[in-house]
This record gives structure tokens, C-alpha cells and sequence, in this order.
């Protein structure tokens, strides 16, 4: 198992035994805090990209996480059968992505699945609907 899979499966354990109201205050407490859970999220997900999946398309996700630290911005950046992450905001990004911070965390885990949060109001869009999909069509995620 590699640091990240551990990594990954302690996270995942966190979500399934902490209450949602308390994950923040847990995270915050750990080596790197909000920051460092946020990274492994995002690194996650680059390493879950499909090229075949995205073959010929582009696109600019921004994700703008609600804290109690404040609003976390990130983006994922597909073009040219790559997949890059960082924090900030992207260059002109063609979806912005709203959600809290722990359900981002269950959702970046596969514990919260991105359609139910936006039907639950978890996770609010702006931007083009159909690039809303895109995550969950070149990204092979597997919800646990």
C-alpha cells in the first residue's frame, strides 16, 4: 500500500466515524490541518484522471470550499490528455464548484456521491451544467 492509499483509507475512516459537524474541527487538529486534507483530496482525484475518458476535451473545474479558515479555492485544469491540480483559482474556469468542507471530503472519498450533492443542495454550481458532468465522466472514481 502506498502513503497516499493509507492516507486515503484513514481519511476514509475519519468521514465514516466522525459526524459531519465535528470533521472540520478533527482536520483542523491533524499534522497540515484543512490544508494538507484538502491536497490529498486533490491529488486523489488527478490520480483517479482517465485521458481516454476526456480524449480531445478541455476543461477548467474551480472548486471554492467553505471553511471556518475561509473560502479554500483549488481547480482541476483536463487539456491535452493531462490533468493537473492546484490551489487558487484557474484561468478562466468553465464551472465553479460551491461545497463545504466536509461534505467535500466525503465526496472526494466516494462517500458522497457528487449527484446527490447537488440534488441534497450540497454542492452548488455555476457555470456550464454539462462541464458539471465531466467529473464524474473522465474521472474513474469509485464510491465506497
Amino acid at each position: 500500500m502506498t502513503v497516499q492509499q493509507e492516507e486515503v483509507a484513514e481519511l476514509i475512516e475519519l468521514v465514516e466515524s466522525t459526524p459531519s459537524k465535528q470533521l472540520e474541527e478533527v482536520m483542523r487538529q491533524r499534522e497540515g490541518g484543512l490544508d494538507a486534507a484538502l491536497e490529498l483530496i486533490f491529488d486523489l482525484l488527478v490520480s483517479e484522471f482517465n485521458p481516454r475518458k476526456a480524449k480531445g476535451q478541455k476543461g477548467t473545474f474551480q472548486f471554492e470550499i467553505a471553511s471556518s479558515e475561509g473560502t479554500k479555492l483549488h481547480f482541476v485544469h483536463v487539456e491535452a490528455g493531462t490533468c493537473r491540480t492546484d490551489k487558487g483559482r484557474g484561468e478562466d474556469p468553465d464551472i465553479t464548484i460551491g461545497i463545504k468542507f466536509p461534505d467535500m471530503l466525503a465526496m472526494g472519498v466516494g462517500k458522497l456521491p457528487g449527484a446527490k450533492a447537488f440534488l441534497t443542495g450540497k454542492l452548488k454550481l455555476r457555470g456550464s451544467p454539462l462541464m458539471g458532468t465531466k467529473l464524474g465522466e473522465w474521472f474513474d472514481h469509485p464510491e465506497t
